[in-house]
C-alpha cells in the first residue's frame, strides 16, 4: 500500500481492507482503487470472520456480483501500473470522517467508511448491496462489522449508525427522481457508431465557461438519446471539468407523477437540484425537456416549470443536457427565451444512408444475440434503403432498426426448415417493410418489373380509345421508377382535362390496381369554401376535429405509397390550391399539428372537367379537328394560375367519346354483368340487335361512358331482376336478350 494510504487516519480493520482493496485493484490491472474494491475486501474478510454463518452466503453474493460488475465495466490498464486511491475513493473516506467529527481525532472505523458508501449514489456497488441487504438488516449487518473493527468510540454506537442511515435516506428521498447513468461509463457494449461530429460540439457546449447546456434537437427515430448514453459511455475520457462529473438523468414523469399542487412539483425539482449540488454537482440528462414548458393547448392550464430550473442553469457545479424535437421547440419552448438563451443548441440531423448502414452492423449483434438468429451479408444495406424509401414516416436510423428486430421476432415465431442458426435474408426484410410500410411486396421487389414492363397494355385493355392519355401516364410513372424525377417532389402532378365520361377517373383506379397501392379519391367540389383547408389539413387547436386530423394528411400518412385522385379540382377553394402548390412542389404539406407529410411516394391525378360549357365549340367551322378535350384545355389555362400549371409534370387531354369506345365499353360492362351473374350460375348474351339497341342509346359524346352505365342499369338490369328472384333463372340458366317493337326483352334457355 502507498505512504499516502498509510498516513491515513483509520482502525487497523480498516486499513487492513483498505490494502485488500488494493491488491484486489492491482490484480484486476484497475488504475484506481474504487469503492467497489473497497466492499469486496469487507465482504470477503467479514465474510471469513463470520464463524456463525450469519451473513456468509450474503457477503459471497456480494463479492461475486461486484467481482463481475467491475470485469465487465472497468477497462484494464495496459501495463502493471500502482493503483491510487480514487476521486470517489477519496470524497467517501472525506464523508466517513465527516460522520465521526464530534468525537474528534479519532481513526476512522471500518463501520463509517460503509455507511458513507452507502449513501455515495455515485458508487455502483449500492445497487448490488440493496439486492443483498435489506434496511431492516443494515443495523446488524453494521454492528457485525464494528465487532470486528473492535473499536468502541466514544458516543458511537449501534444507535447512532442506524440513525445516521436512516435519517440520511429520507434526506435522500429526491434520488428517487432521478436516474443513475455512470453504470455506462466505459461500457464498450453501449458505445455509439459513429456521430463523431455531434458528440464533439456536445461536449465543446459543456466545456463552455458559460451557457454550458446543451439542447440536443432533431427529429424522431434520429439518435437524440443514443448520442447521450454514448457520451456518458465516453465520459471519462473528456476534460477533467466534465469527466470528474456523476451523470444522472432528470426523470419528469415521476416529478410530476401524483403531484397535487404545482408546489408539490417545485419542490421535488429544488430538492433533486440541491441533492444533486451536496454531491459535488453533475451533469443531468433531460429527455423531452418541452415538457417542462407545459402545453398551450392545456385545458387545465401550462404547467411551466422551467422558471425554476433558471437559477440552476447557471450553477457552476451543474451541466444540463435537454432532448427534444424541432417541432417541440416551436410549440413549447420558442416563447421562453430566457429559458433557451442558457442552453446551446446541437441539431442532430438524419443520417445518411452509408451512415445508417454502419450504425446498424455496429447494433446487429445485439439483436442476433437476442433473437438467436443470424443477419446474412447485405441485410442492413437492405434494410436501410427500403426504410428510408418506403417508411416515410420515421427517421434514420429507428426505421431501420425497427424492420431488423422485426425480423428477428418473426423468425423466432416462424423458424426456417433445415437450419440449426435461423437467418434473416433479403426477402424477411422486403416482407416486413412491406408490412410495415402498408404496400405490397411486389412494389418493394426492384427486380421485379414485369408489372411495370406490361402497364401500358394492361391499361389499355380497360381504358378504350385514350391511348395517348396513357402513354403520358405511363411514362411518367415509369420515369418515377426509373428514380430519374426529383427526389423531393411527388413521382407525378398530372391534371387530366377531358369531358365527362371519358375515362380519367377510370385511368386513376386502374393504375392504383396495376401498381399495387391504395386509391385515395377527393372530390374537390366539398372543398369549395374558405375554410375547406381545414378538412384537409386538420382543424387548428382549439376548434372541432382537431384530434381527428386532417382528411388528406392524414390519408397520406397512413398510405404514403398511393394514387392521390383530386376529382374536379376547379371547383375547389383558391386556398386549396395554395396548398396543393407546396405538395407538388416539395412533396410535403405540414398539418395542423406542425407534423409534416412526405407525398414523395404519392401519383398526383387531378381531373377538371373546366370549360365544359365551351366543349360543343369544338369541330365548329368547316375542316376544323379541334376536339372537345383541345377546347376545354383552352379554358383550364384560363382558369388555373400560371404558377399552379406551371408545377404540373404535365396536363393530359383525354379524347371524345366515339362509337368505337362505346363499342368497347359496351362489351367490357356486359362481360362485367356476366362475371356477376356466374354467382347463381347464370348467364346473359345479346343478339346483335339487342346490342346495337344498347349501343344507340348509350352512346353520347356528351355523357360519354356513363350514359352507357345508366342504359344498362334502367332497360338490361330490370329484365333479370324478376327471373333471378322468383322465375326460371331462379337457380340457373341462359338468358338470351332480344329486340321486340323497339324495346329489350328477355328469354331463358335451360
Amino acid at each position: 500500500m502507498s505512504n499516502n494510504n498509510n498516513n491515513l487516519n483509520i482502525s487497523p480493520f480498516a486499513r487492513e481492507i483498505l490494502n485488500d482493496a488494493h491488491q484486489i485493484a492491482t490484480i484486476m490491472r484497475h488504475e484506481f482503487v474504487m469503492p467497489e474494491h473497497f466492499m469486496i475486501a469487507t465482504a470477503n474478510l467479514c465474510n471469513f470472520a463470520d464463524e456463525e454463518n450469519r451473513f456468509g452466503d450474503k457477503f459471497e453474493k456480494i463479492s461475486e456480483d461486484i467481482n463481475k460488475i467491475l470485469a465487465e465495466h472497468v477497462p484494464q490498464t495496459d501495463e502493471d501500473i500502482e493503483p491510487i486511491m480514487s476521486s470517489l475513493m477519496k470524497k467517501v473516506m472525506n464523508n466517513a470522517r465527516k460522520i465521526i467529527q464530534q468525537e474528534g481525532d479519532v481513526p476512522v472505523p471500518a463501520t463509517a467508511i460503509v455507511i458513507a458508501i452507502l449513501n455515495t449514489s455515485e458508487c455502483i456497488c449500492n445497487n448490488i448491496l440493496a439486492q443483498h441487504i435489506s434496511e431492516k438488516e443494515i443495523a446488524d449487518v453494521l454492528s457485525f462489522i464494528m465487532s470486528i473493527d473492535g473499536k468502541s468510540l466514544r458516543g458511537y454506537d449501534l444507535a447512532d449508525s442506524d440513525d445516521y442511515v436512516s435519517s440520511n435516506k429520507s434526506s435522500n428521498d429526491w434520488m428517487k427522481y432521478i436516474i443513475d447513468l455512470n453504470p455506462l461509463r466505459g461500457n464498450a457494449a453501449k458505445a455509439i457508431v459513429g456521430r463523431k461530429k455531434e458528440m464533439a460540439r456536445l461536449v465543446q457546449v459543456l466545456c463552455r465557461c458559460d451557457k454550458n447546456n446543451a439542447l440536443i434537437v432533431g427529429e424522431p427515430g434520429v439518435g437524440k438519446s443514443a448520442i447521450v448514453k454514448g457520451f456518458v459511455v465516453q465520459l471519462d475520457s473528456y476534460p477533467s471539468k466534465i469527466a470528474q462529473l456523476p451523470a444522472y438523468e432528470l426523470s419528469v414523469t415521476s416529478i410530476l407523477a401524483n403531484a397535487q399542487y404545482q408546489g408539490d412539483i417545485e419542490q421535488r425539482i429544488a430538492s433533486t437540484m440541491n441533492g444533486i449540488k451536496q454531491l459535488g454537482g453533475g451533469i443531468i440528462v433531460i429527455d423531452d425537456i418541452h415538457t417542462l414548458a407545459g402545453s398551450k393547448g392545456d385545458a387545465n392550464g401550462a404547467r411551466d416549470l422551467t422558471g425554476m430550473l433558471m437559477s440552476y442553469l447557471d450553477d457552476e457545479s451543474l451541466r444540463f443536457i435537454g432532448i427534444t424535437t424541432f417541432e417541440d421547440v416551436t410549440r413549447h419552448l420558442d416563447s421562453h427565451n430566457r429559458f433557451l438563451r442558457r442552453f446551446r443548441r446541437v441539431d442532430i440531423d438524419e443520417p445518411t444512408q452509408q451512415e445508417a448502414i454502419e450504425i446498424l452492423n455496429g447494433v446487429k449483434r445485439r439483436y442476433e444475440k437476442f433473437h438467436n438468429i443470424r443477419i446474412a451479408s447485405g441485410v442492413t444495406d437492405r434494410a436501410v434503403k427500403l426504410s428510408k424509401r418506403f417508411l416515410s414516416g420515421k427517421a434514420l436510423p429507428d426505421s431501420a432498426i425497427d424492420v431488423i428486430d422485426e425480423a428477428g421476432a418473426y423468425r423466432e415465431l416462424n423458424p426456417l426448415k433445415g437450419y440449426k442458426k435461423q437467418v434473416i435474408h433479403n426477402d424477411l426484410i422486403d416482407s416486413i417493410v412491406a408490412q410495415l410500410g402498408n404496400v405490397e411486396t411486389k412494389i418493394i421487389d426492384d427486380n421485379d418489373t414485369m408489372p411495370l414492363r406490361n402497364l401500358s397494355d394492361n391499361m389499355r385493355n380497360s381504358i378504350f380509345g385514350q391511348d395517348e392519355a396513357i402513354r403520358q401516364v405511363v411514362e411518367a410513372v415509369l420515369t418515377a421508377k426509373a428514380g430519374l424525377t426529383d427526389d423531393h417532389k411527388p413521382q407525378a402532378s398530372l391534371l387530366f382535362v377531358g369531358p365527362t365520361g371519358v375515362g380519367k377517373t377510370e385511368v386513376a383506379r386502374v393504375l392504383s390496381e396495376e401498381l399495387g397501392v391504395t386509391l385515395h379519391k377527393f372530390d374537390m367540389s366539398e372543398y369549395s369554401e374558405s375554410y375547406s383547408v381545414s378538412k384537409l389539413i386538420g382543424s387548428s387547436p382549439g376548434y372541432v376535429g382537431y384530434e381527428e386530423g386532417g382528411r388528406l394528411t392524414e390519408a397520406v400518412r397512413k398510405n404514403p405509397h398511393c394514387v392521390l385522385l383530386l376529382d374536379e379540382i376547379e371547383k375547389a377553394h383558391e386556398k386549396v390550391y395554395d396548398s396543393l402548390l407546396q405538395v407538388m412542389d416539395y412533396a410535403s404539406l405540414t398539418d395542423s399539428r406542425g407534423r409534416k407529410v412526405d407525398f414523395s411516394h404519392a401519383i398526383i391525378i387531378m381531373t377538371s372537367n373546366s370549360g365544359a360549357r365551351y366543349a360543343n365549340l369544338a369541330g365548329i367551322g368547316f375542316g376544323s379537328t379541334v376536339t372537345t378535350g383541345d377546347a376545354m384545355l383552352s379554358e383550364v389555362k384560363k382558369t388555373f394560375k400560371p404558377e399552379f400549371i406551371n408545377r404540373l409534370s404535365g396536363i393530359v387531354v383525354f379524347n371524345d367519346m366515339n362509337r368505337e369506345m362505346a363499342t368497347l365499353i359496351l362489351d367490357k360492362k356486359i362481360a362485367e354483368l356476366n362475371n356477376r351473374l356466374a354467382e347463381r350460375n347464370v348467364e346473359i348474351t345479346l343478339t346483335s340487335d339487342a346490342h346495337e339497341w344498347l349501343l344507340n342509346n348509350g352512346f353520347s359524346a356528351k355523357y360519354g361512358a356513363r350514359e352507357i352505365e345508366r342504359v344498362i342499369t334502367h332497360n338490361l338490369k330490370p329484365l333479370l331482376v324478376n327471373e333471378i328472384l322468383f322465375g326460371k333463372l331462379a337457380k340457373k340458366g341462359i338468358a338470351e336478350i332480344l329486340v321486340v317493337d323497339g324495346k329489350l326483352t328477355l328469354t331463358v334457355n335451360r
